[in-house]
C-alpha cells in the first residue's frame, strides 16, 4: 500500500509530466511544445481565447510546474529531468501570449522559436536554467518563451 507522501509523489509527477507527454521517448520537451501549440490551435475551433483566457492559461501552467515541482525537488533531490515537460508548456503558451492562435502560421513561428530557444539557451536564459529548485526548472522555459514571443510578434506584425 502506498503512503500518502508517495500518492502525493506520484500526482505531482503525472502532473509535471504534462499527464504523462514527459515520458514519451524520443523528444519529450518537443512533443510537450507540440501538444501545447496543436492544442491552442484546436482550442481556438470551440472558444475565442481572449487576453484573460490567454493570461490564466499560462499562469496555470506555470503554476502546475512550480507547485508539484517544489514538492518533487524536496522529496525527490531531481534537478531536471526529461520527464518534467510542464515547464516547455508554461513556455510553449508564453510565446503565443496575445498572438492569434487561431493563425497556423503564427503558432507554428511560435513553436519553432520556442524549440529553437529553449534548446539552443543562449546567454540569460542558461543563466535562468542555473536558478536552484523548481523556480530554475520553470524559468529557462519562461525567459525561452519571453524571447521568442518577441519574434513571434515581430513576424505576425510585418509578414503577417
Amino acid at each position: 500500500m502506498m503512503s500518502h507522501s508517495q500518492k502525493l509523489q506520484k500526482i505531482s509527477k503525472f502532473i509535471v509530466s504534462l499527464c504523462g507527454i514527459g515520458y514519451f521517448p524520443g523528444f519529450p520537451g518537443t512533443i510537450a511544445s507540440l501538444v501545447i501549440a496543436v492544442g491552442a490551435f484546436a482550442l481556438t475551433s470551440y472558444i475565442e481565447i481572449n487576453w484573460l483566457i490567454d493570461v490564466e492559461m499560462f499562469l496555470l501552467f506555470l503554476l502546475l510546474g512550480l507547485i508539484p515541482g517544489a514538492q518533487l525537488v524536496k522529496n525527490q533531490n531531481i534537478k531536471d529531468p526529461s520527464w518534467f515537460v510542464m515547464d516547455e508548456a508554461a513556455g510553449m503558451w508564453l510565446s503565443m501570449l496575445f498572438l492569434p492562435k487561431d493563425n497556423i502560421w503564427v503558432v507554428i513561428v511560435a513553436f519553432a522559436m520556442f524549440r529553437v530557444f529553449d534548446i539552443w539557451k543562449p546567454w540569460l536564459i542558461r543563466k535562468a536554467e542555473k536558478v536552484p529548485g523548481a523556480t530554475g526548472i520553470m524559468l529557462d522555459d519562461v525567459v525561452a518563451g519571453i524571447a521568442s514571443w518577441v519574434i513571434s510578434f515581430i513576424v505576425w506584425k510585418t509578414l503577417m
